[in-house]
């Protein structure tokens, strides 16, 4: 099945034009505060909704509008929580770069075990008619080490198939058969994932297009991608 194609040709586009119209639907109080990776090259770079003024954001979960790493035509649109540095990195790295307790991520792995994100998940395959991505990235910049996993998430069981090759770093993440026990593996890493940063993101592959090649609107991506997972943005 073939990625939609939405209306706009740049990350900066779809961000702007889905908050507006996210905006319109509920005019008072703001809800997101929407903020580009790179400030300097606004168009491409990754942006996120984030649920308050905070920057850095770290801690929060967000939505996402970012480009697809292996294929740049192409943009993940979705969830997003991250994994910072472990307390053996104090002193190491910044100090807004360790996960506190306050750090969603942590929530992230209790509800993933539990099943709660699994009606959204559904609800979002039955909105977009589209699989779902769970992709998952480790950097360890100082140790020269970076690795990637993608799972795809065709069906309301929400099985997972691996796609692509996977590093050293998460390869015994293939085994995962779901966002369940993706979670529970990831809980019994903890104490090698202190020297790493993780990025993960469950959300859908769009492609980018114009006004005469697209059929995908600010509407269609909110509404499809992005609404079922309001509910877990904190």
């Amino acid at each position: 099945m073939a990625e939609p194609i939405v209306v706009f040709e740049t990350n900066q586009q779809v961000a702007h034009k889905v908050l507006e119209y996210q905006e319109k639907l509920r005019p008072s109080p703001p809800h997101f505060t929407l903020r580009p990776y790179q400030y300097q090259g606004p168009e491409n770079t990754e942006w996120w909704f984030i649920p308050s003024t905070d920057w850095p954001a770290y801690h929060h979960s967000k939505l996402c509008v970012h480009q697809y790493d292996p294929s740049p035509e192409m943009l993940l649109v979705g969830f997003y929580v991250e994994h910072g540095y472990g307390g053996r990195l104090k002193g190491l790295t910044k100090q807004n770069l360790i996960m506190e307790p306050d750090w969603y991520w942590l929530r992230f792995l209790r509800h993933a075990r539990d099943g709660d994100f699994d009606p959204t998940m559904r609800e979002t395959l039955a909105r977009s008619r589209c699989p779902l991505t769970v992709w998952l990235d480790a950097q360890a910049p100082e140790r020269g080490d970076v690795d990637k996993i993608e799972f795809t998430i065709r069906t309301p069981k929400l099985c997972f198939e691996v796609e692509g090759p996977t590093g050293e770093i998460l390869s015994s993440l293939r085994e995962c058969g779901d966002l369940r026990s993706l979670a529970g593996h990831l809980a019994e890493l903890g104490d090698t994932l202190q020297w790493y940063w993780l990025n993960l993101v469950i959300g859908i592959k769009l492609r980018y297009g114009n006004l005469q090649t697209g059929t995908w609107r600010a509407r269609d991506i909110w509404q499809k991608a992005l609404e079922p997972w309001e509910q877990w943005i904190a």
